[in-house]
Protein backbone atom coordinates (compact mmCIF):
# COMPACT_ATOMS: atom_id res chain seq x y z
CA UNK A 1 0.00 0.00 0.00
CA UNK A 2 1.07 3.31 -0.88
CA UNK A 3 -0.45 6.51 0.64
CA UNK A 4 -3.29 4.40 1.92
CA UNK A 5 -4.14 2.83 -1.75
CA UNK A 6 -3.35 -0.44 -2.83
CA UNK A 7 -0.85 -0.92 -5.09
CA UNK A 8 -2.14 -2.62 -8.97
CA UNK A 9 0.16 -3.93 -11.98
CA UNK A 10 -2.25 -2.50 -14.74
CA UNK A 11 -1.56 -1.58 -18.51
CA UNK A 12 -2.71 1.58 -20.01
CA UNK A 13 -2.07 2.80 -23.66
CA UNK A 14 0.05 6.16 -24.41
CA UNK A 15 -0.10 7.79 -27.77
CA UNK A 16 2.73 10.42 -28.56
CA UNK A 17 0.53 12.69 -30.88
CA UNK A 18 1.85 14.87 -33.68
CA UNK A 19 2.27 17.36 -32.42
CA UNK A 20 5.23 16.20 -30.20
CA UNK A 21 7.09 14.38 -33.14
CA UNK A 22 6.86 18.23 -34.64
CA UNK A 23 8.54 19.42 -31.78
CA UNK A 24 10.66 16.59 -31.02
CA UNK A 25 10.16 15.87 -28.00
CA UNK A 26 9.28 11.99 -28.26
CA UNK A 27 12.65 11.01 -26.37
CA UNK A 28 11.66 13.51 -23.61
CA UNK A 29 8.09 12.18 -23.19
CA UNK A 30 9.21 8.51 -23.35
CA UNK A 31 11.90 9.64 -20.85
CA UNK A 32 9.16 10.94 -18.34
CA UNK A 33 6.84 7.98 -18.35
CA UNK A 34 10.39 5.65 -17.77
CA UNK A 35 11.42 7.91 -14.56
CA UNK A 36 7.96 7.81 -13.49
CA UNK A 37 8.26 4.42 -13.17
CA UNK A 38 6.46 2.84 -15.78
CA UNK A 39 7.55 0.02 -18.09
CA UNK A 40 7.32 0.03 -22.04
CA UNK A 41 5.55 -3.10 -23.03
CA UNK A 42 4.49 -1.89 -26.17
CA UNK A 43 5.62 0.63 -28.90
CA UNK A 44 5.04 1.75 -32.66
CA UNK A 45 4.97 4.47 -34.69
CA UNK A 46 1.20 4.38 -36.71
CA UNK A 47 -0.35 7.05 -38.87
CA UNK A 48 -3.85 6.83 -38.49
CA UNK A 49 -6.15 7.67 -41.45
CA UNK A 50 -9.14 9.45 -41.17
CA UNK A 51 -11.83 6.19 -40.38
CA UNK A 52 -9.30 4.76 -37.77
CA UNK A 53 -9.25 8.13 -35.81
CA UNK A 54 -13.09 8.39 -35.65
CA UNK A 55 -13.53 5.05 -34.96
CA UNK A 56 -10.69 5.45 -32.20
CA UNK A 57 -12.27 8.88 -31.07
CA UNK A 58 -16.10 7.39 -31.55
CA UNK A 59 -17.05 8.31 -27.49
CA UNK A 60 -16.56 12.35 -28.62
CA UNK A 61 -18.88 12.23 -31.83
CA UNK A 62 -21.12 15.13 -32.31
CA UNK A 63 -18.57 17.06 -29.31
CA UNK A 64 -17.57 20.49 -31.55
CA UNK A 65 -13.75 19.47 -30.96
CA UNK A 66 -14.45 15.86 -32.66
CA UNK A 67 -13.89 16.81 -36.18
CA UNK A 68 -11.14 19.04 -35.88
CA UNK A 69 -9.68 15.91 -33.31
CA UNK A 70 -10.01 13.53 -35.73
CA UNK A 71 -7.85 15.84 -38.34
CA UNK A 72 -5.28 16.91 -36.23
CA UNK A 73 -4.63 12.67 -35.15
CA UNK A 74 -4.69 12.10 -38.58
CA UNK A 75 -2.42 14.99 -39.92
CA UNK A 76 0.79 13.06 -39.19
CA UNK A 77 1.72 9.83 -37.39
CA UNK A 78 1.90 9.17 -33.82
CA UNK A 79 3.70 6.81 -31.36
CA UNK A 80 1.38 4.19 -29.27
CA UNK A 81 2.21 2.72 -26.61
CA UNK A 82 1.45 0.16 -23.51
CA UNK A 83 2.89 0.86 -20.13
CA UNK A 84 2.36 -1.05 -17.25
CA UNK A 85 2.98 -0.28 -13.69
CA UNK A 86 1.33 -0.05 -10.08
CA UNK A 87 -1.79 2.18 -10.93
CA UNK A 88 -0.73 2.19 -14.19
CA UNK A 89 -4.05 4.23 -15.42
CA UNK A 90 -3.86 7.06 -12.40
CA UNK A 91 -0.34 7.43 -12.47
CA UNK A 92 -0.14 8.11 -15.85
CA UNK A 93 -3.05 10.54 -16.28
CA UNK A 94 -1.00 12.65 -13.48
CA UNK A 95 1.74 12.39 -15.41
CA UNK A 96 -0.07 13.65 -18.43
CA UNK A 97 -1.45 16.88 -16.72
CA UNK A 98 -4.58 18.27 -17.52
CA UNK A 99 -6.24 18.20 -20.84
CA UNK A 100 -5.23 22.60 -20.89
CA UNK A 101 -2.15 22.81 -20.14
CA UNK A 102 -2.76 26.20 -18.46
CA UNK A 103 -4.53 24.03 -16.15
CA UNK A 104 -2.09 21.53 -15.87
CA UNK A 105 0.50 21.01 -13.08
CA UNK A 106 3.72 22.31 -13.42
CA UNK A 107 6.75 19.68 -14.53
CA UNK A 108 3.53 17.21 -16.58
CA UNK A 109 4.00 16.14 -19.95
CA UNK A 110 1.58 18.76 -21.07
CA UNK A 111 2.58 21.48 -18.87
CA UNK A 112 6.38 21.43 -20.19
CA UNK A 113 5.15 20.54 -23.92
CA UNK A 114 1.44 21.39 -25.02
CA UNK A 115 0.09 24.18 -26.84
CA UNK A 116 -3.32 24.31 -26.22
CA UNK A 117 -5.70 21.55 -24.99
CA UNK A 118 -6.34 19.82 -28.57
CA UNK A 119 -2.22 19.59 -29.30
CA UNK A 120 -1.78 18.21 -25.91
CA UNK A 121 1.36 16.12 -26.52
CA UNK A 122 -0.34 12.85 -25.18
CA UNK A 123 -3.20 11.20 -24.45
CA UNK A 124 -3.68 8.47 -21.97
CA UNK A 125 -6.38 5.77 -20.65
CA UNK A 126 -9.05 7.20 -18.10
CA UNK A 127 -10.09 4.08 -16.70
CA UNK A 128 -9.56 0.19 -16.91
CA UNK A 129 -12.59 -0.19 -19.72
CA UNK A 130 -10.85 2.15 -21.70
CA UNK A 131 -7.37 0.95 -21.30
CA UNK A 132 -8.18 -2.35 -22.11
CA UNK A 133 -10.48 -1.08 -25.27
CA UNK A 134 -7.96 1.47 -26.69
CA UNK A 135 -4.79 -1.59 -26.20
CA UNK A 136 -6.81 -3.93 -28.62
CA UNK A 137 -7.55 -0.88 -30.84
CA UNK A 138 -3.44 -0.72 -31.60
CA UNK A 139 -1.81 -3.90 -30.65
CA UNK A 140 -2.19 -7.87 -30.74
CA UNK A 141 -1.29 -9.41 -27.62
CA UNK A 142 1.99 -11.05 -29.40
CA UNK A 143 2.86 -7.34 -29.80
CA UNK A 144 2.98 -7.02 -25.93
CA UNK A 145 6.40 -8.05 -24.08
CA UNK A 146 6.64 -8.76 -20.34
CA UNK A 147 9.79 -8.44 -19.99
CA UNK A 148 12.36 -8.33 -17.09
CA UNK A 149 14.53 -5.84 -15.59
CA UNK A 150 17.93 -6.97 -16.06
CA UNK A 151 21.21 -4.87 -14.97
CA UNK A 152 23.51 -5.36 -17.75
CA UNK A 153 26.83 -4.18 -17.21
CA UNK A 154 29.17 -2.38 -19.70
Amino acid sequence: MANGRKMKKEETLVIIKPDALCQKVVGKVISIIEENGLKIKGLKMIHLNKKDAKNFYIEHKGKDFYTPLVNFMSSNPCIVMVVSGNNAIRKMRKIAGKTNPKDAKPMTIRRMFARDGRHNIVHASDSKKSAKREIKFFFKRNEIFDWKYINYKL
